[in-house]
């Protein structure tokens, strides 16, 4: 007995434009995939050297505690106000030290290891800081505000910036009722 026509076209299968059709779709979710994959990548790299420059500002921060307040890399003071937002820019010249600049100065066994170590061994890093002096009314410095400032490329070839600030007491104002350190 052979089949009749109505379950001979059952046994046919798919036809060849209907295999075409599953693999364009098939081949579409694959590059999707990809793609996001690809964007995934950048976006850990991005976050990996923000998270290093973050690093390398802590560092310097930490070294900069451990100076005196009279320090020589303290000593540049910008005139730029710290609530303008000239301050923050890395390329503004105004009382800006270089990190580079910086261990040339010292000349010794730098002071400020940890981040100098980690900018030598990830050259993709420059590092600055600014510092801002905050006087009394006798024209005495108080204390000195600083923003350590850490530039690096993105994937995009455009520059991301991580600031951080931290105050440096003067140790002979503390006991005279120094000023209170305004907001910025």
């Amino acid at each position: 007995m052979s089949p009749t026509p109505h379950a001979r076209s059952r046994l046919r299968g798919f036809s060849l434009i209907e295999s075409m059709a599953a693999l364009v779709v098939f081949t579409i979710g694959i590059l999707g995939v990809l793609q996001m994959n690809v964007l995934a990548s950048q976006q850990n790299g991005l976050a990996r050297r923000q998270s290093t420059a973050s690093k390398i500002a802590r560092d310097m921060v930490d070294a900069f505690e451990r100076l005196p307040f009279e320090h020589a890399l303290l000593s540049t003071e910008s005139t730029i106000d710290p609530g303008d937002p000239r301050f923050a820019r890395f390329d503004e010249a105004d009382g800006r030290v270089m990190l580079a600049d910086a261990v040339a100065l010292v000349g010794e066994r730098p002071l400020l290891g940890a981040a100098h170590a980690s900018v030598s061994t990830e050259s993709a890093y420059e590092v600055a800081w600014r510092v801002a002096p905050l006087k009394n009314d006798e024209g005495t410095t108080e204390a000195r505000r600083i923003l350590v400032m850490v530039r690096f490329p993105t994937t995009a070839g455009s520059l991301k910036q991580v600031n951080v600030w931290a105050v440096k007491f003067n140790p002979q104002a503390i006991g005279r009722g120094a000023a209170a350190i305004p907001e910025i």
